[in-house]
Order: C-alpha cells, then structure tokens, then sequence
C-alpha cells in the first residue's frame, strides 16, 4: 500500500450511529418527513437502550441504598454512602422501600421517629423491609432495630436480637469523641457519641465488632448491623464499607 492510499475504514449505519448527521441537516432533509420522524424513532430508542445498559452496569457496582431522611443528619449518611461506593436514596415515604438493596435508618430523637411512622402507616413496611433486606442503624436507628427497649420501653422493629438502653450516657453535654480498637481492619476507629444508647445484652447469634467501656458499639447479625455512635460524622468511611459489602454480598445470592 502506498503512502497515498486510504485505509479503508468500517461502514456505519448513519442512521443509528450517534456521531452521524444530526436531524434537520441535509442528510435528512432528503429523507422526507416520514422518514425523518422514522429515523428520530429509531436513535431516540438506541440511546435509551444505550442508558439503560449503563444504569444497569453502574447499578451493578454501585447498589442502591436508601436512608431514612425523617430525623437525623441523613445528608451525612447520604455522602458517606456515595464515598463508599454505593447510591444513595433518601426515603421518606413506604412506596419509596420498593427497588432498594438496602437502608440505613440514621440518629435523631427514637421516640419523633416512631410518631411519624405511625402517622403516615410506615411502621409495618419498614419492619417488613428490614425483615427481609440489609439494614443497619445508628443511634436512634439501633435502638429502632432492638429487640427489647429499656428508658423507657417503647415499639421497636424488634430485627435486632439485643436489648437497648436509651440516652444511657447522659445528656447531650456528655456527648464525647472516642477512638479504640476494633474488629475492623486498619487500626483504630473514630467514634462519636451524641446522646447515645446503651447496648445492655445481645444474643447468641449476635457479632460485636467494637466496645466502649465492656459494652458492645458496633454489632451485626447476619444483614442487620447496629451502631451507638455516629459514622457517618467521622472522616472514616470503613463503617459504612462494612455495610455496603454486606448489601452487595446480599444481592449475589
């Protein structure tokens, strides 16, 4: 082959391919009208095909988790989510469960949490989802997924099989940052405690992976995780990694 000739290059569709001429150009002009709206059809559906491969790709590597944005700093949860490698979802809504792979139930005040989930008939969806789906929460969410409240009793999800004490370290001006060691790789974790519960017992089949004066901080049973302190408030991302990992596993079953 000479230093003159062309390569010859692969044939494209130029109506299908999505650098070739663009609609109302002269290309088209020649097609007539019902041959312009044909072809309008036919790339509007290859990219449509074409975004609904990617959302199912980037779906695959990245599961869609939801955060219960009633009470609490969801935002934070939110953001960790992503830097985890997970999409987040804020949920506010029982129709909004449908399609998630998993869900954080975040901090705030137990008792305005179960109030609004009377109100608006959500306290058996949410039981039924976190029955059946990953859940992990913090906080107000640990005490939410307990099997037994004490300080006062109150209505639990009842997913988690542990005994829960509510504001058991004081008022908020004993709330304290606390770093130790933990069952997680990478040395020890940042906590941070904001009027925070008291894991009192767990069961048999229930896993400790941090403690604070003897007490358990961090716990999971099975899909089910539980923490007293606030991840989501530290730079620290190995939590929520933790929970994301456990959804992913959940999902290749």
């Amino acid at each position: 082959m000479t230093k003159t000739e062309k390569i010859p290059q692969p044939l494209k569709d130029p109506l299908l391919d999505p650098d070739g001429p663009e609609l109302g150009d002269d290309f088209l002009a020649l097609c007539g009208e019902r041959n312009r709206r044909f072809v309008e059809r036919l790339r509007d559906e290859e990219e449509a095909a074409r975004q609904d491969k990617a959302g199912r790709l980037h779906r695959a590597e990245h599961p869609l988790i939801g955060v219960l944005a009633i009470q609490g700093n969801y935002a934070s949860h939110s953001a960790a989510l992503t830097e985890a490698g997970a999409e987040p979802l804020e949920v506010r809504k029982p129709e909004e469960l449908a399609g998630l792979d998993g869900l954080i139930l975040p901090g705030g005040e137990s008792t305005t949490i179960l109030r609004f989930l009377d109100k608006h008939h959500f306290f058996e969806a949410l039981q039924e989802y976190c029955g059946r789906k990953p859940v992990f929460g913090t906080c107000a969410g640990a005490i939410l997924l307990a099997r037994e409240v004490l300080n006062p009793a109150q209505r639990s999800l009842g997913v988690l099989d542990a005994v829960v004490e509510r504001n058991a370290y004081g008022r908020q001006i004993d709330s304290t940052i606390l770093t130790a060691e933990t069952a997680l790789e990478g040395g020890p974790l940042e906590m941070v405690f904001i009027r925070a519960p008291r894991i009192v017992s767990i069961g048999p089949g229930v896993e400790v992976l941090a403690e604070r004066d003897g007490s358990p901080v961090l716990v999971r049973q099975g899909v089910v995780m539980a923490a007293t302190f606030h991840p989501e408030l530290s730079a620290d991302r190995r939590v929520h990694r933790l929970f994301v990992e456990a959804v992913q596993a959940a999902r290749s079953k």
